[in-house]
């Protein structure tokens, strides 16, 4: 039962995300957004609830995707494994990586380890922007800026995690001590 809980908390910070960056700043697939909170909310997600809240994020990630971004931008299936299938499992390869390297220690006596939080944004930022260029590059019809497209996703991705993750844990700690 804590999973389906857990999967609708990931959910809900998904899609919240999704439209505080899509009311501020329109979505544009080509060179991305300047801050991509969703990563930060799938991120934090996994890290309080573990690889199980998936479900909850593919499908805020679908539902995004679908109905607020025009169905990927029309780019159909190409869209929805480039958003849905890398946006959700970015997060999964990075924290595998940097448990085979032995660098997943996240908490520090419950407060989060920020140095290696900040690793894993960095690391889950470069896997999205480089899986999504691979994906992309043949299905966008102007693809003239391959650098700007990946420097672009991953400096959003890096920012929307960061700030995300800082916000988050910052009012947490502010509403417990309350």
């Amino acid at each position: 039962m804590l999973i389906v809980k857990y999967n609708i908390v990931a959910f809900v910070l998904v899609i919240i995300s999704s439209l505080l960056i899509e009311y501020k700043t329109p979505m544009d697939i080509s060179i991305g957004s300047l801050l991509y909170l969703p990563m930060g909310a799938a991120i934090f997600s996994y890290l309080l609830f573990g690889f199980g809240v998936l479900p909850g994020l593919a499908i805020a990630n679908t539902l995004i995707g679908y109905f607020i971004w025009d169905n990927w931008f029309g780019m159909g299936l190409t869209g929805v494994f480039g958003h849905v299938v890398v946006g959700s499992l970015a997060p999964i390869a990075a924290i595998l990586t940097m448990r085979y390297f032995k660098l997943s220690k996240f908490y520090d006596d419950g407060d989060l380890n920020f140095r290696h939080v900040i690793f894993l944004v960095i690391l889950t930022a470069l896997i999205n922007a480089l899986l999504k260029f691979f994906i992309f590059m043949n299905a966008l019809p102007e693809f003239h800026a391959p650098v700007q497209f990946i420097l672009t996703h991953f400096v959003s991705n890096t920012l929307g995690g960061l700030v995300f993750i800082y916000g988050v844990s910052r009012l947490s700690n502010f509403l417990v001590k309350r």
